[in-house]
């Protein structure tokens, strides 16, 4: 599996030419999550309380839906954590009877053996102090016993399945102690990804810059002697941010309820619920506003790649530009390989 390179959209070139249809759908099985991470994007937004979580029933006809609207792939993310929604092994089970394919984002704290096309596992730390100061609660050894008991299941019931840790770090020294920690995990990938931040703010100054860097040729240097080892195409995309985004047509994101958001990045912009006839319509018609956005996001490299390539194919509106990003940023670097895929074909 690959990651969200921007020229993964030529497998799609007859969406992207004009047939603008959603690819993917970016689902939120719950609102409700056992960890705490203080840099979650959703933990930022005062959402509505109340914990509640997707009935099969309820996605079945939601995945039908989709389906009609033409979505290709389903990604199970959050949100909240999808893997303790009650219905989420009846969910992955039906999706697997169906042919479907889905990936999962999960912090794996709960054990499951499904088989999805990639199941990539938010881990974070590299004992249960970094776990802890990182995730909120200490559950490390817990989740590498998972991941442990996981690929040796996937070995002869779901070869097929592409199984990564990732970690968000801050320093080169947290590049190492988690490689140094978790590379005798049997995982096909290991994945080093930058904070994400509202307008990018986490990387805008030359401090932020040198770090950056350092983080990169550290990762590097880990690549060139474990290929399983992976630079998020993000570090290459720390200050890119186009006009408008395909995140209105590319991607479609629901709620636990069935609601459709803006994009995955922004649970609190609901256009509508997939059910609506219009909904196509709406998502095309909405406008947001880019100065909000999280940079980079998953849909940074695409939305480089269509403008680069096709600067009249219609994006989304927005109502304004993130000040101080650059209009294209350059090349998007190397792909991220079987990480998050994006289209998920």
């Amino acid at each position: 599996m690959q990651g969200i390179a921007g020229d993964k959209m030529l497998a799609h070139i007859g969406r992207v030419a004009g047939d603008h249809r959603p690819i993917t759908a970016d689902i939120f099985l719950t609102n409700y999550c056992n960890n705490r991470c203080p840099y979650c994007t959703y933990r930022r937004w005062d959402l509505e309380g109340g914990a509640y979580s997707m009935t099969l029933a309820e996605f079945k006809t939601y995945a039908e839906r989709l389906r009609a609207l033409g979505v290709l792939g389903f990604i199970l993310t959050g949100g909240g954590e999808p893997t303790v929604a009650p219905d989420f092994p009846a969910i992955a089970g039906w999706l697997e009877s169906q042919g479907l394919h889905y990936g999962v984002n999960t912090n794996f704290n709960e054990l499951h053996f499904i088989k999805p096309d990639y199941l990539k596992v938010s881990l974070d730390g590299w004992d249960e102090e970094s776990y802890e100061w990182r995730r909120g609660v200490r559950r490390y050894d817990t989740v590498r016993e998972n991941i442990q008991r996981y690929a040796s299941w996937k070995e002869e019931h779901s070869p097929g399945t592409s199984l990564g840790v990732q970690c968000v770090v801050e320093s080169v020294g947290d590049v190492l102690k988690f490689y140094q920690a978790n590379h005798g995990l049997k995982v096909d990938y290991m994945v080093f990804r930058p904070k994400e931040s509202t307008g990018g703010k986490a990387y805008s100054g030359e401090a932020g810059k040198v770090i950056a860097s350092s983080i990169i040729r550290a990762v590097n240097e880990l690549a060139a002697q474990d290929p399983r080892v992976v630079l998020n195409f993000k570090w290459h995309l720390l200050g890119t941010q186009e006009t408008s985004c395909v995140a209105s047509w590319a991607q479609i994101a629901l709620n636990e309820r069935g609601e459709v958001m803006y994009c995955c990045h922004k649970p609190y912009q609901v256009i509508g619920h997939v059910l609506d006839e219009d909904i196509l319509e709406k998502k095309a018609a909405a406008v947001t506003d880019m100065r909000t956005c999280d940079i980079p996001c998953r849909m940074t490299a695409p939305n480089a790649f269509v403008a680069r390539l096709w600067p009249s194919v219609k994006m989304s509106a927005s109502s304004e530009r993130a000040p101080d990003q650059g209009t294209r940023g350059g090349e998007s670097g190397p792909s991220e390989q079987r990480a998050e895929p994006y289209p998920l074909q």
